[in-house]
């Protein structure tokens, strides 16, 4: 009798353990649906970075009722491992230097500090070995890991921890762990698998709030590309302006969002007026703010002055100072007096083209000069010239930029300035407007519809009377 009531005991009491274990079971698979509902939830906000981080370890730790957790990315070198989120209680997981850990031992808000900031090299300690090695693991004693080896303190002591490696796909994006004290928590077989699943939602949660994240910078980086492209239009021509005895026309076509083209009218205190073509090296955004530099200077320092040499002499001396290095800026600047007569100075520009009538033929202008922003001014002044010229009833001027002659074709063939000197031949006896929509629509065929690498800008002059 006294066997059978022993028998029914150790019965009930094992009928118990495993009504507890499978609501144990069933708790943790509770609290892995809420982690994971968190984590969707966390996703479709688009929450801040550092919101995320918290959520994924503080889940993970809820999940597996741990008392400390991690979360170690890799940074954007994609040389060390950082810290974005480590919990109050969580001990440390990295080598620590024997002035924190003597510091630690008093003072527990600076050992935490060094923890959130201290970055860990790959495949360094247990934290950069599961990086490594990119398996999870259980460690039953974090101080006796042999990773850890004489680097290991007393804050270390007592410690078990589950670390898995976070990646999605191909990327390999950093560690997560969680900690408890051994006396106090043991994780078994299904925490572990429970722990991996973890680590494997959190690292697609990641890599999605990565890619929203990116998006949403895009986007933004667009909306004020396009914001600067608006601004940048607005300082180029609203028309072309009514000249007498002249025609013309002008036209400014960027390769991209933002160009490193402008040309500009500018009307002069004594009733004449200048015009300028330029082209800045290199694109984007750097460019672009050049070119709104030399806009804004060259505009100043034609005022009274009558000669294209020495406004661009004083653009130069006072842009060189912020030109980096590796840019500079190539420009034509011609002055029309109000008699007609006209003076051009080329700095380092392509060289200016012109039709006539009464032969027929294209000539090139030639004159010297070196571009703004390479010479600091003594070289620059002594190369760059003033050049007079005479254009008679009919002939037409040509100004542009290397983005019309070096368009290049599907084949990587030139457009080349033998066609611009052919087809301003064709279209300048109908006037300085259709040389210039003629000359970008003949781009436009040779390039069979793709879109040039370079801006393109024309100014075409066709003297009437």
């Amino acid at each position: 009798m006294i066997t059978l009531l022993t028998v029914m005991r150790k019965k009930n009491r094992a009928i118990t353990l495993l009504v507890k274990e499978e609501q144990a079971i069933v708790d943790e698979e509770r609290r892995m649906f809420g982690f994971l509902h968190e984590l969707g939830e966390a996703i479709t906000r688009e929450d801040r970075q550092s919101a995320m981080y918290r959520l994924i370890v503080e889940g993970a730790m809820r999940v597996t009722a741990s008392h400390g957790g991690a979360l170690y990315l890799v940074d954007v070198t994609g040389k060390s491992l950082v810290p974005r989120f480590h919990s109050d209680h969580c001990p440390p997981l990295v080598e620590l230097p024997e002035r924190i850990a003597a510091m630690g031992k008093t003072n527990a808000s600076a050992l935490l500090s060094f923890l959130r900031l201290h970055a860990v090299k790959l495949e360094e300690g247990v934290i950069g070995g599961v990086f490594g090695t990119q398996r999870a693991e259980v460690i039953e004693e974090l101080r006796k890991d042999a990773r850890v080896g004489h680097t290991a303190s007393a804050f270390q002591n007592n410690t078990t921890l589950m670390v898995g490696p976070l990646s999605f796909g191909p990327q390999k994006l950093g560690i997560l762990a969680v900690t408890a004290h051994r006396d106090q928590r043991h994780y078994n077989t299904n925490d572990f698998e429970v722990f991996k699943s973890l680590v494997e939602q959190s690292a697609f949660a990641l890599a999605n709030a990565m890619a929203h994240q990116a998006a949403a910078e895009k986007k933004q980086i667009e909306a004020e590309l396009k914001s600067a492209s608006d601004i940048q239009r607005i300082l180029l021509p609203e028309r072309d302006p009514q000249l007498n005895g002249f025609a013309v026309a002008g036209k400014n076509i960027p390769a991209k969002v933002l160009s490193g083209d402008y040309y500009d009218y500018i009307p002069l205190a004594n009733g004449g007026h200048g015009m300028v073509i330029a082209d800045v090296s290199g694109k984007g955004t750097a460019a672009a703010i050049i070119t709104a530099m030399c806009r804004s200077v060259l505009r100043f320092s034609a005022l009274g002055n009558d000669s294209p040499a020495a406004t661009l002499a004083a653009v130069n001396r006072q842009l060189w100072p912020d030109i980096r290095e590796d840019m500079f800026i190539s420009m034509i600047y011609l002055v029309m007096q109000p008699d007609g007569s006209l003076t051009l100075s080329r700095a380092g520009h392509t060289l200016p083209l012109i039709w006539r009538k009464k032969t027929g033929k294209v000539e090139t202008l030639h004159s010297g000069g070196l571009a703004v922003g390479i010479d600091k001014g003594e070289v620059f002044e002594r190369v760059t010239k003033d050049l007079h010229f005479v254009m008679e009833p009919g002939d037409c001027l040509l100004l542009y930029t290397d983005g019309v002659n070096e368009a290049l074709d599907a084949k990587g063939l030139e457009y080349g300035e033998e066609r611009i000197h052919a087809t301003l031949a064709t279209l300048a006896p109908q006037g300085s407007q259709a040389v210039v929509e003629g000359l970008v629509a003949d781009v436009d065929k040779f390039l069979a519809g793709k879109r040039g690498h370079d801006d393109i800008t024309l100014i075409a002059l066709q003297k009437t009377a």
